[in-house]
């Protein structure tokens, strides 16, 4: 079971459904529910082994799914972090991770309305821990491409018509609010994430993926203005853009493994998002990173339905890669990010994780390296 899906706008849906219905005919009825989820429990001490760490219930996520027929399915997703929320604490949140209606017209068509993840990098809409190395997901695609970015628009996912693997995901959504930009981590803090979001500058996002055995091959784009129409910033439609885009690839064969991605953003009005709010905001974000893993009981158990799997993972990204005129580069936010670890899979969907970061940037400061260990589980 995939647990990347999106809840929807009742009216756009009702209006689809209807002219569905009046150019196909009936739809036999075959109602089902579906429950899944997952979750993660970590371990981290970010020195090393110099002091006691942290164990910290990372994530537990409830995933339900109804089909009402053929053609209509809702898809959902309830995410607790940190365990539990108390008033004034900082950290942590009960969340609705996505929620959206699929109505399915043709393999090449299915109308996709509600809170939709955005389709960039890996981890964004493959995100259960089983599905990636390293006890926490990728800083990379934590810090530049923020994970779990998900926003409220409506679009159209489906295979090409004679496109031998090749999908398409494409969503008009809302924007970004440069008010939550930052020097550290971009444009993280300008998720709106259902929660009374502002279409005051709509956004355009998609996805081409050619996927074949053994190979996945994507590239992703977003386009959306982020100024909320702050009087400070400049009016229109797509005032203060936001444009990003981005590339990866994942490859399996037998027992080795490897992905990566790469990713460039660009911030048009950084100069005025700074003047308004004092955030240090990049007008250039770059980064990437390589990972490259084997399964050790391939070759030495190939009996064994166990995985037991050393990675290594190296990220490199820079949160001010280009900064606006008045703006001095902070080297501390040029990252390099080592990993090193083992996933022991008894199963599939049971990971138990433990790797060793080297974090380092170029100017030097806050560097340490962190042991972790995790557990996760999906279902």
């Amino acid at each position: 079971m995939s647990l990347h899906r999106s809840l929807s706008h009742p009216v756009v849906v009702a209006a689809v459904v209807l002219s569905g219905l009046a150019t196909a005919g009936p739809v036999a009825a075959q109602e089902r529910t579906t429950v899944g989820g997952y979750g993660e429990l970590h371990y981290t001490n970010p020195t090393g082994f110099g002091t006691p760490g942290e164990v910290n219930v990372k994530r537990f996520v409830l995933y339900l799914a109804h089909t009402f027929d053929e053609r209509i399915t809702l898809r959902s997703e309830l995410e607790v972090e940190d365990a539990k929320i108390e008033g004034g604490e900082e950290g942590g949140e009960v969340a609705l991770e996505q929620a959206f209606l699929d109505y399915r017209v043709s393999p090449a068509l299915t109308v996709r309305t509600g809170l939709v993840l955005v389709p960039i990098g890996i981890i964004n809409e493959t995100h259960e821990p089983p599905t990636f190395n390293g006890v926490a997901r990728p800083a990379l695609e934590q810090d530049l491409l923020p994970t779990t970015w998900r926003e409220i628009g409506i679009g159209a996912v489906g295979a090409v018509p004679g496109g031998a693997g090749l999908n398409y995901r494409v969503y008009l959504m809302n924007g970004l609010r440069a008010d939550g930009f930052a020097a550290a981590r971009g444009i993280r803090g300008g998720r709106q994430g259902g929660k009374k979001a502002s279409f005051a500058n709509p956004s355009v996002t998609g996805r081409l993926e050619w996927v074949r055995p053994g190979l996945r091959i994507g590239g992703a784009f977003w386009y959306g203005g982020s100024a909320n129409q702050a009087p400070e910033l400049r009016d229109g439609t797509f005032a203060n853009p936001v444009f990003v885009l981005a590339g990866d690839v994942r490859y399996d064969a037998g027992p080795f493994s490897a992905r990566t991605v790469l990713t460039t953003m660009s911030i048009s009005g950084a100069g005025r998002i700074n003047a308004t709010y004092d955030r240090g905001v990049g007008s250039r974000l770059t980064g990437g990173y390589l990972e490259v893993a084997y399964n050790l009981l391939a070759p030495l158990a190939p009996a064994s339905a166990h995985d037991l799997t050393p990675f290594v993972r190296h990220e490199r990204y820079d949160t001010q890669d280009g900064v606006p005129q008045g703006l001095s580069a902070d080297p501390t936010f040029a990252r390099r990010i080592t990993t090193l670890g083992m996933t022991w899979k008894p199963v599939f969907n049971v990971a138990f994780k433990a790797d060793y970061q080297v974090r380092r940037n170029r100017g030097g400061v806050g560097e340490d390296e962190v042991l972790s260990f995790g557990v996760g589980y999906a279902f």
